[in-house]
């Protein structure tokens, strides 16, 4: 799985560079959106068949605002219909996830590759000014009517 997502993501023009995320090989790359960039890591887990792919959001969250974007991340979430908004609370990174489960030795299909990219980063570049404005201080209730989701 690991060579087929390195695979379509330097086909499509995705910056690509290979690396690990917690000790197990990941793909790095960067997104550029509407307003921003960000980085984004595919994480394939081919013995599991499994590949989640990550968009790392361009801020971190101060411990004063930790609450704020909670309230906004478990909001935000429960209106998704496919991935979801992940906060550390330890170190204030917010990230969104996407995923797909294949089969025992099912190859990846290339749509379903874009399908799981393309949902990821569009998801983060239509809710990531709300993210910010949370992080900043904004009211997390009116953050979230204002989401594009």
């Amino acid at each position: 799985m690991f060579r087929e997502v390195l695979g379509f993501l330097a086909a499509d023009g995705w910056p690509v560079a290979p690396d690990t995320f917690d000790g197990v090989p990941c793909i790095r790359t960067r997104f550029a959106g509407t307003d921003d960039a960000w980085d984004c890591r595919a994480r394939p887990y081919d013995p599991f068949g499994q590949l989640a792919f990550e968009s790392v959001l361009p801020l971190t969250v101060g411990p004063e605002h930790l609450d704020a974007v909670t309230q906004l991340v478990v909001r935000a979430n429960w209106r998704l219909l496919t991935g979801a908004f992940q906060l550390d609370l330890d170190s204030g990174e917010l990230v969104f996830r996407t995923m797909v489960f294949l089969s025992d030795g099912v190859e990846l299909p290339e749509a379903l590759c874009r399908g799981l990219v393309y949902s990821n980063v569009l998801t983060v570049d239509r809710c990531l000014t709300e993210f910010k404005a949370a992080a900043a201080g904004d009211d997390p209730i009116q953050a979230y009517e204002r989401l594009a989701l």
